[in-house]
């Protein structure tokens, strides 16, 4: 199979676990399982990295960028059910994302003025919100410059590797967007309307990083 074929097939269903999850956490008492489709449609990209690197004879358990995509599934549910640990579980994931990242090619000076740019504005953005943090300042702190790693690391592949981590790189920045959406409701409310545009980002996110184990 491939990325085409794969598409065909991935897309409607990411479709229809968009709707059914946004159905379903309208519905009064139906939060949890609103949660198997929220999960399921982030392990379409579970799917995808392991077809993809299977598809080259590499064993995907293996590889730190696929524990990345099983990492960010649990996270998805644990998120909703107690979001500190949602967080550091999505941490640890960037971690695993950033280890693959490295392998990809050594990072330049330019990567630390992204992430000097990309960390800074995570600060302005939540200024309001972090000297009432209290204890939860650190892990508040600390999640941002693991998602800033990994987006100042995936943005100049496209570059200075080639053309293959283009979709890695814009999915690295839709997944920083969403995330920056996912704390600033948690921290201060945002308008339930942008909840469908966070998941769409965070969805797009995981379907590009995916894409490019297809091609590199």
């Amino acid at each position: 199979m491939d990325f085409f074929a794969y598409s065909c097939v991935a897309l409607p269903l990411w479709a229809a676990f968009f709707a059914l999850y946004f159905i379903l956490r309208g519905r009064r008492g139906l939060q949890t399982q609103s949660l198997i489709a929220k999960c399921g449609g982030s392990f379409l990209a579970v799917g995808s990295a392991g077809l993809a690197l299977s598809g080259q004879g590499i064993f995907p358990l293996s590889q730190p960028v696929f524990w990345f995509f099983l990492l960010c599934t649990l996270a998805d549910a644990l998120l909703e059910l107690q979001f500190v640990l949602g967080m550091l579980v999505f941490g640890l994931a960037h971690g695993c994302l950033i280890y693959w990242l490295l392998g990809a090619a050594s990072p330049s000076w330019w990567c630390l003025v992204l992430w000097v740019l990309a960390y800074g504005a995570t600060a302005v953005l939540f200024r309001r919100e972090l000297p009432r943090l209290g204890k939860l300042l650190v892990p508040f702190c600390l999640y941002p410059a693991l998602l800033a790693g990994s987006l100042c690391l995936a943005l100049p592949l496209p570059f200075v590797v080639g053309l293959a981590f283009w979709p890695g790189a814009v999915g690295a920045l839709c997944f920083f967007i969403s995330d920056l959406m996912v704390a600033k409701g948690e921290l201060s409310g945002l308008p339930p309307r942008f909840h469908k545009l966070v998941m769409l980002l965070y969805w797009a996110a995981l379907y590009l990083l995916s894409a490019t184990l297809w091609f590199v």
